[in-house]
C-alpha cells in the first residue's frame, strides 16, 4: 500500500486533461465500474478499485474517494497460484497413473499437455486467492497521480486496468517527462531536452537515465558547495544528504560503489566521483521550516523509496480520517514543491549556454577535489576530458 505507511515508498505519474465539466460524476461512474468484483470459481485472476480506507471493502459509499482536489483508492489482486514444484510432484503423479492404466506406455506429447493442463486445473480450483494491493492518489488540480508501488507487474495490471476504465492513459514521471510536464522551463529549454532525448521512444527511460545521474550528482555538489538551501513561496529549505549512496557509470553493467557511511565519511564515494562514477541512488535530508524528511531516489527520478514525513497524531475519531489524509498530502507536496525548484534550476543550468563554460567546470574542480565553487583555479576547459557528464 505504501503511500499513507510512515516511510512511503511510491511511482508517480502525469495525467494529462483530467479536468472535464462532469468530471466527479465520472469518476463515481468509473470507480463503480471498475471496482473489485470477488472472483467466480474458475477463475484465476480478478482486480479492481475498492476504498481507501480498506481495501477488502469495493464500494464506495457517499463519494469516499474524493478527498478535497484529490482522489484516493487502493487497486487490489485477487490470485491463485500453484507452486511449480507442487505441479511437477502431481503431474508426475498423473502420469504414472496414466502409465499403469495403458500397460507402462508413457503419455504421447499431447496427452501430457493435457494431463499438465487437468492437474494445473485441479491444483488452482483448492488454492486459495493471495490478495495484494496498491494505495492510489491521484491530484486532479495538478494532474498526477502517485501508485503506491515500485513492482512493474503490479503498475502494468494497474495501468491497464485504470486506462481501460478511465480512457486516460498517465504518462510516467521519470526524468524527462517530469521536466517537460511539472515543470515551468521555458520553450528553448523544453527543444534544447527533446533534442537530446527522443521522448516518445518506449526506450526513453533508459536514454535520458543520464539526466536523472546529472540531477544527483549535482544534488550533492549542490548540497557541499551551495550549503543545499534553497527558496520555495514562503519558506527556506535546506537539503542535506543522507546515509547511502550507490554510484556507478552509466552504461557500463553492475559495478557499483555503495557507501552507507556518515555524510562526512564518504571518501569512497568521492574517489567513484573521480574515476568518473556518478551517483545513481542517493538518500536525502529535508528540512523545510520544522518539517524533517527523509527519502531515496535513483537515477530514473520516478520513483520515491523510504519517504518518512513528520509523525502524524492517529486520530481514532472515522470523521477525521480525511484531515489525517490531508495532513499526509500537505507533506508529499511540501517534498514535490522543493524538488521541483531543485530541478528545475538544475535544468536551466544544464540546458543554458553555460553549462560547459562555466557549471561544468565547477563541478569537475569539486569532483577532483579542488577548492570551492566560485574560487579561481586551472583552467577548466583541460579538465573537461575527465568529466563524467
Amino acid at each position: 500500500m505504501a503511500i499513507s505507511s510512515s516511510s512511503a515508498t511510491f511511482t508517480r505519474f502525469f495525467v494529462p486533461d483530467a479536468i472535464r465539466e462532469d468530471f466527479w460524476s465520472y469518476v463515481d461512474e468509473k470507480l463503480n465500474e471498475g471496482m473489485f468484483k470477488d472472483p467466480d470459481d474458475g477463475q484465476e485472476l480478478a482486480q479492481g478499485f475498492t476504498s481507501w480506507e480498506d481495501f477488502f471493502e469495493s464500494s464506495f459509499p457517499y463519494g469516499s474517494y474524493h478527498k478535497g482536489e484529490y482522489l484516493a483508492f487502493n487497486f487490489r489482486i485477487d490470485q491463485r497460484k500453484v507452486p511449480p514444484i507442487v505441479l511437477k510432484k502431481y503431474v508426475r503423479e498423473a502420469v504414472r497413473k496414466h502409465r499403469d492404466e495403458n500397460e507402462g506406455k508413457w503419455p504421447a506429447r499431447h496427452e501430457k499437455i493435457e494431463i499438465q493442463e487437468n492437474v494445473r486445473s485441479w491444483l488452482l480450483s483448492r488454492a486459495l486467492f493471495q490478495p495484494v494491493a496498491c494505495e492510489v492518489v491521484w491530484n486532479t488540480a495538478r494532474k498526477w497521480l502517485l501508485v503506491g508501488t515500485t513492482s512493474a507487474k503490479l503498475l502494468d495490471v494497474f495501468l491497464t486496468h485504470f486506462e481501460d476504465m478511465f480512457h486516460m492513459y498517465p504518462v510516467p514521471l521519470y526524468h524527462v517527462h517530469w521536466a517537460l510536464n511539472l515543470l515551468p522551463l521555458d520553450g528553448r529549454q523544453k527543444d534544447h531536452l527533446g533534442s537530446m532525448i527522443t521522448v516518445q521512444s518506449p526506450l526513453a527511460m533508459d536514454e535520458g537515465r543520464f539526466l536523472g545521474y546529472e540531477f544527483l550528482t549535482w544534488l550533492w555538489f549542490f548540497v557541499e558547495h551551495h550549503g543545499g538551501r534553497i527558496e520555495i513561496p514562503g519558506k527556506v529549505a535546506e537539503l542535506h544528504l543522507g546515509e547511502r549512496f550507490v554510484l556507478n557509470k552509466p552504461g557500463e553493467g553492475m559495478e557499483r560503489v555503495v557507501c552507507t557511511t556518515q555524510a562526512n565519511s564518504l571518501h569512497e564515494a568521492r574517489t567513484g566521483l573521480r574515476q568518473g562514477k556518478m551517483v545513481h541512488e542517493i538518500q536525502l535530508f529535508l528540512v523545510v521550516g520544522d518539517n524533517e524528511y527523509t527519502f531515496t531516489l535513483d537515477s530514473a527520478l520516478w520513483t520515491f523509496k523510504g519517504l518518512k514525513t513528520p509523525r502524524q497524531a492517529r486520530d481514532s475519531d472515522q470523521e477525521d480520517q480525511d484531515g489525517e489524509f490531508l495532513e499526509k498530502m500537505f507533506f508529499l507536496e511540501e517534498v514535490f514543491s522543493v524538488l521541483d525548484v531543485l530541478y528545475t534550476r538544475f535544468l536551466s543550468e544544464r540546458l543554458g549556454p553555460h553549462w560547459e563554460s562555466e557549471h561544468l567546470g565547477l563541478m569537475i574542480k569539486w569532483m577532483e577535489g579542488g577548492k570551492p565553487a566560485g574560487e579561481e583555479g586551472p583552467d577548466t576547459a583541460a579538465e573537461a576530458d575527465c568529466a563524467p557528464f
